[in-house]
């Protein structure tokens, strides 16, 4: 009785909190996908990707339960002086192994907190900072993706805060912004462990032609820490981390206009804790090397016609000072075809070579074919219920560099197709959707 008492009072401070906001207009946003699927070889669904590979193209190649439910409490008007918003996002994923019960004890279930922020404006009065926001917490900073394959190419998200929306001209914007990141695998006190800053700044919407934009980021790590910091291993062993210092830069060219849809040209550079993955310092304190991404993307929608779709080219080299040279090459697309308003057919090739110093070439070619049930018209029009089947083809390097990779030494797709290149093939339902 005592715990269900302290469950009301949490929830009637909850109800307050929300009646107090309520005739402002709350804002509930969300994400979600969850399917059920299974191989040719009488497993549950596999989803196929490559090592190395910065992401898998994701059409009936998704296997977990997927939701991000995201709450937005405003204070006070935007257009009537000073405001403020609180911002929560909460993810959760299953794992699909059980039928009615995953729970978080035992790993088949997680729950975790995406984003956890405020922001405000309207403090500045007018001139360049007359539409500017500050905001302090735990958000995603800066995101940029390829739909099909799920590939977030740059993101500067986490802890920190700054100010962005400062005018410069007409239409061009300028942001600062400060994030922090402790390293909370520290073998002993964490506040021993590297503590990695970042310091960006960022200006966008720059007008550079007829209806294309311009957008370029800079970000410099440093590392520091109370003690000497350790990282602890799986075996139990402590390793002596890297300074965490480093670079990272974004440029971005982005035309809109393009058959109804836009293209996307993007190049990515980072040095030692800047690069091996993004600029938020996530495994990046043992890093020291230099790489570059380019990623090409194009998404059309011809007006008047029943064709919609998205294609991207990729390719990233790492090389680590003293390490093996890690390359990638992506190539893939996703054409839907809508025969009415509310079903349509969407097919998904998608191709990943990744190759690590003098090993063959990882090869893996998928191709999906999905009907499609939705609302609307249109490649983004959710939610949308799909049928899917997938099949993919890889070769011998790929298992053994999945096997490489791994330090448990476990071989691809769960072991269902075996330790030798082959194909195999999936087939289930799945429905996604946002709001």
């Amino acid at each position: 009785m005592r715990g269900q008492f302290k469950l009301l009072a949490v929830a009637a401070a909850a109800v307050g909190a929300f009646g107090t906001a309520q005739a402002q207009g709350v804002e509930f946003t969300g994400y979600f996908r969850a399917g059920v699927g299974s191989s040719d070889e009488g497993s549950k669904q596999v989803c196929f990707g490559a090592p190395s590979a910065g992401a898998k193209y994701r059409l009936g190649n998704e296997c977990e339960t997927y939701g991000e439910l995201a709450l937005g409490l405003p204070f006070g008007k935007k257009d009537s002086g000073a405001w403020a918003k609180y911002n929560v996002m909460i993810a959760t994923v299953e794992k699909n192994v059980a039928n009615t019960y995953e729970s978080v004890n035992d790993g088949k279930y997680d729950i975790a907190s995406r984003q956890n922020y405020f922001e405000g404006g309207g403090f500045f009065g007018d001139g360049a900072l007359k539409n500017a926001k500050v905001w302090v917490g735990k958000r995603y900073y800066n995101r940029h993706d390829v739909h099909i394959n799920d590939y977030y190419y740059w993101t500067n998200s986490g802890l920190g805060g700054g100010i962005e929306d400062i005018a410069i001209g007409e239409s061009t914007k300028l942001a600062f912004a400060y994030h922090q990141k402790g390293d909370d695998t520290a073998a002993s006190d964490t506040l021993n462990g590297l503590n990695t800053r970042r310091i960006s700044a960022r200006v966008y919407d720059i007008p550079v032609n007829p209806n294309g934009k311009f957008e370029a980021e800079l970000v410099v790590l440093h590392g520091d820490s109370a003690g000497e910091p350790y990282r602890t291993n799986r075996d139990e062993s402590t390793t002596l981390v890297g300074t965490g210092n480093g670079v990272a830069l974004f440029l971005q060219h982005m035309q809109t206009g393009i058959l109804g849809g836009y293209n996307k040209l993007a190049f990515i550079y980072g040095q030692d804790a800047g690069a091996g993955g993004d600029p938020t310092g996530r495994d990046a304190a043992d890093v020291e090397g230099k790489e570059f991404r380019l990623i090409e993307q194009l998404f059309i929608a011809p007006q008047g016609s029943n064709w919609s779709g998205q294609g991207v080219v990729g390719y990233q080299r790492f090389k680590p000072d003293g390490g093996e040279k890690l390359t990638w090459f992506t190539i893939g697309v996703r054409p839907q075809y809508n025969f009415s308003d509310n079903f349509s057919l969407a097919f998904e090739l998608g191709h990943d070579r990744t190759k690590v110093g003098g090993d063959k070439a990882a090869n893996l070619t998928k191709f999906t074919i999905a009907p499609q049930l939705s609302l609307g018209r249109g490649f983004w029009s959710r939610p949308v219920f799909r049928a899917f089947a997938t099949y993919a083809k890889w070769n011998d390097a790929l298992v053994d560099a999945h096997v490489k990779a791994d330090e448990e030494n476990r071989l691809p797709f769960e072991g269902v197709y075996g330790d030798k290149g082959g194909s195999g093939f999936s087939y289930g339902i799945q429905v996604e959707a946002w709001w």
